[in-house]
């Protein structure tokens, strides 16, 4: 969610608007809460499109079936407004993420998950079909999945059973390619079996992380659709039946909704979320509630704001006209003044603001990043972007003048270095302002710090030829910023992938104090957990990095494999959970660094780390 731009409406209808959910081709969508309490998703209509008779076709069409569909497996209509410069419609909001978001960041779904998902997507269909509908559109991004099931919405290009064609007048077609049916794809009639076709790619999208028909275009994979037999193998045996005969190209040789329910009651694995689905759902919910408190508070201050300076002029108003009480009340005209200038609450910038959940931020795929924003942009792509031993992502690029340049992000830089000052640019993106570093010749850095996921530091470094490389590296930092203040690429990592843990979770945070004193100050950046004391220090890292059985000595903690380095004040152990590619792997280890000699740094880091080890996943 971001907040409210100044061009946003502050209510529609009787709806109080709180922030914007997202924006899409049709239009702009916003958290709002009703007059009764009730938070409720408002979609308004883009003005350009609100004149277009088949977008207001379209729109109307929603309005309609939302009304006629109110089950437990939908989105219900609240209220609309037709008003032909200004349409809108508030529907329930169900503060959960969507199935795309959810596979892409957690991986696909076990036996059990899959059972409940086809079996409320089955049910959801059923009260659509009911209503004389078919939903035509049926897609990951448009399941969203609640603790008791899957929810379906945006029934914006549901269409009443009729045997008409499935393009527009423009040639446009309908439906997302890839969960689209043949029928679809072809320009044929649809039907309730249409929604079946689309759900069976949606299963096997939620079994294998991918969807049945490859492509890399949108005709390409209209076509597969069309002529090839779809990809099915990474579908459970139990499941893979019931996914094929709902990709069949022949409609009527498709289940029905009724029989694909009947089919799900007969698998034997319990319908419940793995954990990891489960955490993510609880997350996106208070992450949704956090949201609708801040927005609220901000809403009530603005209340007061405008409530005191209204006072304010009725006041100086006041004074105007009684003489005798000028001197008197002159003071409370400037205390006033002052209150309302002093709010606090600074006017909201021009631009989407910079929130990142901390789960994004220790998946965030830097070299996509960097590739898709800066690529073609900034210099022509020489070869693929690297990621470093420390996490760090390096893209080289060449300039118009063929001069090489090298663009590095870091996430996760060292707080005390970016938050200085007097290396404050005076800019700003993303609602923060943007940080300088250190500058030579040919290279410099600028920085800013995200606040949603935790104080993170994400800098951008720019090195090339002579030049003014510091407005190189703001310009790419802006660039940076604003892509993911519209979309946060993340990495495809597997289920056991220590990148996915919160170190700081992992980390046993008393034995840790118990080590530097009470109270250790407690810092944390994506993929480390730090304990500090005045003399004694603890950091447990979870990264990708090199393999420690080429630099350190090896040795025995209990049943595992650990490697040791001590020089100075610090021992370090690390553990080899999972080798990656390369010389590379992913690596627990545990730092305990000592300035009094009095503590046994590698006994306590073995202690640490052996309650480390029993927490990670298993592969």
């Amino acid at each position: 969610m971001k907040p409210l731009m100044p061009q946003d409406p502050q209510w529609l209808g009787e709806n109080r608007l709180l922030t914007v959910i997202g924006q899409g081709g049709m239009g702009r969508v916003f958290l709002g809460r009703t007059p009764t309490g009730r938070l409720v998703a408002v979609k308004q209509i883009h003005r350009h499109l609100a004149g277009d008779p088949e977008f207001r076709a379209r729109f109307e069409r929603e309005v309609q079936a939302g009304r006629m569909i109110t089950g437990a497996y939908t989105a219900a209509v609240v209220d609309n407004s037709a008003d032909p410069e200004n349409p809108w419609l508030a529907t329930e909001y169900i503060a959960a993420p969507d199935l795309g978001a959810v596979i892409e960041e957690e991986g696909p779904l076990h036996l059990g998950g899959l059972r409940l998902l086809a079996a409320g997507l089955a049910s959801a269909l059923m009260e659509i079909h009911r209503a004389g509908l078919v939903h035509r559109d049926l897609k990951p991004g448009n399941v969203l999945l609640t603790p008791e099931g899957p929810r379906v919405i945006d029934l914006g290009i549901s269409r009443v059973e009729q045997p008409d064609g499935q393009l527009t007048m423009t040639g446009q077609l309908i439906g997302s390619p890839g969960y689209t049916s043949p029928e679809q794809s072809e320009g044929r009639p649809v039907s309730p079996a249409t929604d079946v076709f689309s759900l069976g790619a949606v299963l096997t999208f939620a079994a294998t992380g991918s969807g049945p028909f490859p492509g890399t275009s949108t005709p390409q994979i209209l076509y597969a659709i069309a002529h090839s037999a779809p990809d099915t193998a990474g579908v459970p045996v139990s499941l893979r039946g019931l996914v094929d005969a709902c990709l069949a190209k022949d409609p009527a040789q498709r289940p029905t909704v009724e029989e694909v329910l009947t089919a799900t009651a007969a698998i034997t694995a319990e319908p419940a979320w793995p954990e990891p689905v489960r955490e993510r759902i609880g997350a996106h919910r208070a992450d949704s509630e956090w949201w609708a408190r801040t927005a609220e508070k901000q809403s009530k201050y603005q209340d007061q704001l405008a409530d005191i300076q209204t006072r304010r002029r009725e006041l100086l108003r006041w004074l105007a006209a009684g003489a005798a009480a000028v001197l008197m009340l002159a003071g409370c005209g400037v205390a006033a003044s002052r209150w309302a200038g002093t709010s606090g609450h600074p006017e909201p910038m021009n631009d989407p603001s910079l929130a990142l959940t901390a789960t994004e931020l220790r998946t965030l795929d830097g070299c996509k990043l960097l590739d898709m924003t800066l690529s073609g942009k900034f210099g022509t792509r020489k070869t693929d972007p690297e990621r470093n031993i420390f996490g760090d992502c390096s893209l080289p690029l060449a300039d118009a003048s063929n001069k090489n340049m090298t663009f590095t992000l870091q996430v996760g830089a060292p707080l005390s270095e970016t938050l200085v000052p007097s290396e404050n640019t005076g800019h700003t993106v993303g609602w923060t302002p943007i940080f300088g570093g250190k500058a030579s010749y040919n290279i410099c850095d600028r920085s800013v710090i995200t606040q949603s996921g935790g104080q993170v530091a994400l800098k951008l470094t720019a090195q090339g030829p002579n030049g003014d490389q510091c407005d190189i590296a703001e310009r790419a930092l802006v660039a940076v910023v604003r892509q993911l203040t519209v979309f946060a690429p993340l990495r495809a990592l597997p289920q056991e992938s220590l990148l996915r843990l919160d170190p700081c979770a992992v980390l046993d945070i008393d034995k840790s104090r118990n080590i530097t004193g009470d109270p250790g100050k407690r810092s944390a950046i994506p993929h480390e957990c730090t304990i500090s004391g005045d003399t004694a220090a603890v950091r447990l890292a979870l990264v990708e990095t090199t393999r420690p059985d080429s630099s350190m000595e090896k040795t025995q903690l209990d049943r595992y494999t650990v490697y040791r380095s001590a020089v100075d004040s610090v021992c370090t152990l690390a553990y080899m959970a999972r080798p990656t590619s390369g010389k590379l792997a992913e690596v627990a280890s545990v730092s305990v660094s000592d300035r009094s000699g009095q503590v046994d740094k590698c006994a306590r880091a073995q202690d640490l780390l052996t309650d480390v080890i029993a927490k990670l996943p298993k592969s």
